[in-house]
């Protein structure tokens, strides 16, 4: 049986794994789960393991990582080779029964174009783990932390969404962090334990950028400097930024209300308002022009004319 098991929240999808290996009762300690990664071991290898029939045990599962091969992506050296993927492709479409070989993703680009992919899709049951909304995290966290003897006042937990994105496995670290902590959560307590993401930085740069504060633009910045982040990486945050501001600044003005502008831009709907508070004060000429100037320095610096940190500190201070 050929399973491909897929999505970015990586910890429903290592759940999902577990699921699958109590309900066909494969463990490592019966020698009837093996794991893994596409291009470490010879694909030979691994389509001899997923052929050999499981011991005492009725069913074994083979689980592939790192399918790389499968989708858009292009490694600079070639991992898995056209005879490696012919085999792959003759195990998949002649597949042991006895063998649960699961296809193991935690991304979602997959290359449709591609034969093996399509054989897949033909041969194989897939399961695509979605992310959860805001309103499903914003539940599934309340009731983590009260598993846990403990609460959470709502101004703390919209802070530690906030902060936390919409990863559910950093969220679910940070609480077991915070119930460690203290059983009564508070505000503060996520402030001081939970750090805030670089968009939450960049965010702060941005409306410095745009309020021509230069002081407050630098000190930022170089905050984000010194915690290592590369200034290309922060080019298409705070490009990211800005797009999010004349969109929801265009949406605003069309008369969309919050949940819809989250919804169509793919945003937290607590992210809306102070989104659109900030739009209000910014020129959309202005945000054009600075999309336009970061989409040149991002290509000066790619093809190596401008440094990539001389380039962005002189963009900051053009204000």
């Amino acid at each position: 049986m050929n399973i491909v098991l897929y999505g970015e929240e990586k910890l429903l999808l290592a759940q999902r794994l577990e699921d699958l290996k109590k309900k066909y009762q494969c463990t490592s300690d019966d020698m009837n789960y093996m794991v893994y990664h596409a291009g470490e071991t010879p694909m030979k290898d691994i389509i001899e393991d997923a052929l050999t029939q499981p011991f005492i045990t009725e069913y074994k599962m083979v689980v592939l990582k790192n399918p790389i091969f499968l989708t858009k992506e292009k490694p600079k050296k070639k991992l898995v080779t056209d005879e490696d993927i012919k085999l792959f492709l003759d195990y998949i479409e002649h597949d042991n029964p006895t063998t649960l070989f699961v296809i193991y993703h935690d991304q979602r680009n997959f290359d449709e174009r591609k034969k093996v992919v399509k054989s897949l899709r033909k041969n194989a049951k897939w399961y695509e783990i979605e992310k959860l909304t805001f309103n499903q995290l914003y539940k599934a966290t309340r009731e983590a932390i009260v598993h846990r003897n403990a609460s959470i006042e709502d101004n703390a937990l919209a802070l530690l969404l906030e902060r936390c994105g919409n990863d559910l496995l950093t969220i679910s670290n940070q609480v077991e962090k915070l119930c460690l902590y203290t059983h009564s959560i508070k505000k503060e307590d996520v402030e001081r334990l939970v750090p805030p993401r670089v968009e939450e930085d960049v965010f702060k740069l941005t409306n410095a950028l745009l309020n021509h504060d230069l002081r407050n633009t630098m000190r930022v910045y170089q905050d984000l400097i010194s915690k290592k982040h590369d200034p290309l990486e922060l080019i298409g945050l705070i490009a990211n930024a800005l797009r999010n501001l004349y969109q929801v600044s265009i949406m605003s003005k069309k008369g969309y209300r919050d949940n819809d502008i989250a919804s169509a831009l793919g945003l937290n709907p607590r992210a809306i308002y102070p989104i659109c508070k900030n739009a209000a004060h910014f020129d959309i000429t202005e945000l054009m022009e600075k999309l336009y100037a970061l989409s040149e320095l991002d290509y000066a610096i790619k093809t190596g004319t401008v440094d990539k940190f001389r380039g962005l500190e002189l963009f900051l201070m053009r204000i």
